[in-house]
């Protein structure tokens, strides 16, 4: 603390910085004593009366230098002045319920007192000494619109333009759009897929050569099991049934359905290719197919894909009679993809599902060898692509930098790139894993009426049966 002549003392604002000559002017006052505290949250209140107890209870005094007062707070900045009272015409600016940073000014001596007010010599500095709130008079002339002022303190309305629905989607990222139509677009997608496959295994089944099955390591080491097949399909139909339960219960079903279609549409596409390119003979010999036409009509062609789509591709119905789908395997490819959807969305917590589903298409792809049903190399390939199908699909879905093209994405090289992008423009993120029931919202609301009810009436019976 410096002392000055005629009893001036000035503390400066203890927060390490230097006051500015605004801060100093407004601090330096002679003959009373006054302890102005400014808060931090810059607002002030009117202290009216002389022994408001409330209001002091956060000051302690400073008997060894008789100085004044001095707030004990950590949230306050102290400056303790000696002031003196003076008389004459006060500025509208001292007479303010504010001071020129938000602060209340009190004396713990005399509140009544009055400040000698500031000469302001400049212009320029007018606006650095107005107070940050306005007065009481500024307040009523303000409240008349007609009146325009330019204060650039004043009050300024703005109009804020309308927030539309994409714009609230950007800002919710939790809100993730079902877009049915989408979904109906990928499995319509599906189909298409589907019927492809069918019509490349119909045109195949007339060039399969009539030899003896390939060399293969792990089937020439191992004993047929005619049986194999067919467990290998109830396998598969145990795992397909899981993995739509596990999506019908998903909050974000559609979204799901809709990735799940479009993965199979493709994958059905690049089967169709390369059964239809390479053609293997039989891999089991014991294996009955239907007996080749030289002079097949499309009528004929027609009959099959109809057979084959009625039958659901699997031989468990006897209507898989057609021979050549190798390469690459349909049963793995479903096997695979089934556990993939139970380990991505269903509760990371369920881990027994999970294994479960892994051991259940293991057992499958096991089975499906043990039959003869394919060949190895088409085991391998079938896991190896829908494995990384789905892993790549999921990859871009899960960053946004990926969703455009760019040198820094090699992946918008792919065929499908363009369908994902417009199939996942308005998803941020990953999926949060939410569940609920696949109902309507009224039958929702019933149930839990009814629940409602049946929790009351046990509670009730409850309370009568113990008293």
């Amino acid at each position: 603390m410096m002392s000055r002549p005629n009893r001036m003392v000035y503390t400066p604002i203890t927060r390490g910085h230097k006051p500015t000559p605004s801060q100093e002017s407004n601090t330096l006052s002679t003959m009373s004593e006054v302890s102005c505290t400014t808060t931090l949250s810059m607002e002030s209140e009117v202290i009216e009366g002389c022994k408001e107890e409330d209001r002091l209870e956060d000051f302690s005094e400073e008997e060894e230098k008789g100085i004044g007062w001095r707030s004990g707070s950590e949230e306050t900045v102290d400056t303790v002045v000696m002031v003196g009272a003076g008389t004459g015409e006060l500025d509208k600016r001292m007479k303010s319920r504010n001071s020129d940073y938000g602060s209340y000014c009190n004396s713990p001596t005399d509140l009544a007192g009055t400040v000698v007010p500031q000469d302001i010599s400049t212009d320029g500095d007018t606006l650095q000494n107005s107070p940050l709130l306005p007065t009481s008079e500024e307040e009523d002339n303000t409240s008349d619109s007609a009146k325009k002022s330019d204060n650039p303190l004043d009050t300024v309305k703005l109009e804020m333009p309308p927030v539309t629905q994409e714009q609230e989607a950007r800002y919710q990222p939790d809100k993730i759009p079902g877009e049915p139509l989408k979904t109906l677009l990928s499995a319509l997608f599906l189909g298409t897929g589907f019927l492809a496959t069918t019509a490349s295994l119909a045109f195949t089944h007339e060039r399969v050569p009539d030899i003896k099955p390939l060399p293969d390591i792990v089937l020439d080491n191992i004993k047929h099991q005619s049986w194999g097949l067919d467990v290998s399909e109830y396998l598969l139909m145990i795992s397909t049934i899981s993995a739509l339960i596990v999506v019908l219960l998903h909050s974000h079903r559609l979204v799901i359905l809709r990735r799940i279609w479009l993965l199979l549409g493709i994958l059905y596409y690049y089967r169709a290719l390369t059964m239809f390119v390479t053609v293997l003979p039989k891999a089991d010999e014991t294996y009955t197919c239907m007996p080749r036409k030289n002079d097949t009509t499309a009528l004929d062609y027609t009959k099959r894909v109809l057979t084959i789509i009625s039958g659901g591709g699997l031989s468990i119905n006897g209507k898989h009679i057609y021979c050549g789908d190798y390469i690459f395997s349909g049963h793995t490819m479903t096997l695979t993809m089934g556990y993939l959807v139970i380990k991505q969305y269903s509760p990371r917590r369920f881990i027994l599902l999970h294994w479960a589903s892994f051991l259940i298409s293991l057992c499958g792809v096991i089975f499906l060898l043990l039959s003869r049903g394919h060949y190895t190399i088409d085991v391998l390939l079938a896991y190896y692509v829908t494995s990384r199908i789905w892993w790549i699909y999921h990859t871009l879905a899960h960053n946004q930098q990926l969703k455009y093209r760019g040198e820094h994405n090699f992946l918008d090289n792919m065929c499908w790139w363009h369908v994902f992008r417009f199939f996942e423009t308005k998803i941020q993120g990953p999926i949060p894993h939410r569940y609920s029931l696949p109902l309507p919202k009224f039958i929702k609301r019933l149930l839990r009426c009814i629940f409602r009810r049946l929790r009351h009436g046990s509670s009730v019976s409850r309370e009568t049966f113990q008293t």
